[in-house]
C-alpha cells in the first residue's frame, strides 16, 4: 500500500489535471469553511475570524493549485471581514480591521507560496524519478543488446571454428589421398591443387550467402566454368534448389572430378563432345543429380580405383545420405547421385 503522502500528491495531480475539479474544490472548500465558521461561531471567543478559513485555503491550494487557492483565499477573507470582524455585516475599514486583514493576507500568501514551492519540489522529484527510470530502462536495453551481441559473437566463433575444422579436414583429406600411392609426385601435387581450387570456388559461392546455403545451378556453373571452352559444351538444367554448406562442397568436388576425367578421357577431350547436367527434387525431400557425357571417345571402366573414383562413388553420396552410380557406357560416362536435399550434416572426409 502506498504511503498517505503519496496518495495525497496523486490526488492533487488528479484534481489539477481537470479545470472543473480544480474550481469545484475551491467552491466546496469555501462553502464548507463558511458553514463551519457559522456553526461554531457561538463557541468561539472574539478574535478568531479565520479559524476555519485557513484550512480551506491550504487544502484548496494543495489540491487544486495556486489560482483556485488564491480565489478561495480572497473569498474567505471577504467573508470573514463581512461576517466575523466587527463591526459585523459591513465592510468598514479601521485600524483593527486593517491589522486583521493584513495578518490574514500575510498568512495565506505565505501558505500559498510554501505549498507551491512544495509542489514544485515534488514535481521536480517526479521528473527526476522518471528520467532515472528511463535511464535504467535504457541501460537495461543496452545491456541486453550487449549480451545478445556477445551471444551472437560466441555462436559465430563456434560456427567459424566448426567450418574451419571441416574445411581443413577436407583439404587435408584431398591432399593426403591425392599423394597416397602416387607414382608422379608432381602430377599428384597438381591434382591436389586443382581439387583445392574446386573447394575454394565452392566456398566463394557459400560466402555470398553467409555460408547458409548455395544454389545448385551456381555450384554447377562455377565448377564447370574452367572447362567451358564453347557455348554449347554443357547443357545445364534443373529447378531452383539450394544445398547446405557441406553437400555444396561435396557436389563441387564431384563435378570437378567428373570434368577433369572428361577432359582427359571423355567427352571434353574432343571438340564435339557434350555434357548434359541435370538435377531434380523427387518426392518431398529428394535430390537427384545426373552427369551424362556424349559424342566423346569410347570409354571403359578403369582397372584401378583412385581417390577421384572413391570420392565420386563413396564419399560424396554420404553428404546426401544417398548412393551414387557410375556407368561406363560406350557412348559416354553416366554418373548419378540419389539422396536427400537436406540431410544431416555428414562427417568430413577421412584422410
Amino acid at each position: 500500500m502506498k504511503p498517505l503522502r503519496m496518495q495525497l500528491f496523486e490526488m492533487s495531480d488528479h484534481v489539477r489535471a481537470s479545470p472543473g475539479k480544480r474550481w469545484g474544490v475551491a467552491v466546496a472548500a469555501f462553502g464548507l469553511a463558511l458553514y463551519a465558521r457559522f456553526l461554531c461561531d457561538h463557541l468561539l471567543p472574539p478574535g478568531f475570524p479565520y479559524l476555519t478559513f485557513f484550512p480551506a485555503v491550504i487544502l484548496t491550494t494543495f489540491l487544486a493549485g495556486v489560482w483556485p487557492g488564491a480565489v478561495c483565499a480572497v473569498a474567505c477573507g471577504v467573508a470573514a471581514w463581512y461576517w466575523f470582524i466587527p463591526p459585523f455585516a459591513m465592510f468598514e475599514i479601521n485600524g483593527s480591521v486593517l491589522v486583521a486583514l493584513t495578518f490574514y493576507a500575510c498568512v495565506v500568501i505565505v501558505d500559498i507560496l510554501l505549498i507551491q514551492v512544495m509542489h514544485k519540489a515534488v514535481d521536480d522529484l517526479q521528473e527526476e524519478r522518471l528520467r532515472s527510470e528511463d535511464l535504467v530502462r535504457e541501460q537495461q536495453r543496452l545491456l541486453a543488446e550487449q549480451k545478445e551481441r556477445e551471444r551472437q559473437q560466441r555462436v559465430l566463433q563456434r560456427e567459424l571454428s566448426h567450418r574451419m575444422k571441416n574445411t581443413l579436414a577436407m583439404v587435408q583429406a584431398v591432399v593426403s589421398q591425392s599423394l597416397r600411392n602416387a607414382t608422379d609426385v608432381k602430377l599428384a601435387g597438381e591434382m591436389a591443387s586443382a581439387r583445392i581450387d574446386a573447394l575454394a570456388r565452392a566456398q566463394d559461392t557459400l560466402t555470398a550467402t553467409n555460408w547458409s546455403a548455395a544454389d545448385v545451378e551456381t555450384i554447377v556453373r562455377t565448377s564447370v566454368e574452367p572447362h567451358q571452352d564453347s557455348a554449347d559444351r554443357f547443357d545445364i538444367f534443373g529447378p531452383p534448389m539450394v544445398l547446405a554448406a557441406q553437400p555444396s562442397m561435396g557436389l563441387a568436388l564431384a563435378i570437378h572430378e567428373l570434368a577433369t576425367n572428361a577432359t582427359k578421357y571423355g567427352a571434353l577431350s574432343t571438340a564435339d563432345g557434350k555434357v548434359e547436367i541435370r538435377w531434380t527434387a523427387p518426392g518431398e525431400n529428394g535430390f537427384a543429380f545426373t552427369w551424362i557425357e556424349s559424342k566423346g571417345p569410347a570409354v571403359s571402366e578403369p582397372t584401378r580405383r583412385g581417390f577421384g573414383s572413391r570420392l565420386m562413388e563413396r564419399v560424396v553420396p554420404t553428404y546426401f545420405n544417398g548412393v551414387a552410380n557410375v556407368d561406363y557406357r560406350a557412348d559416354g560416362l553416366h554418373y548419378r547421385i540419389e539422396g536427400e536435399l537436406l540431410p544431416k550434416e555428414p562427417q568430413p572426409l577421412q584422410s
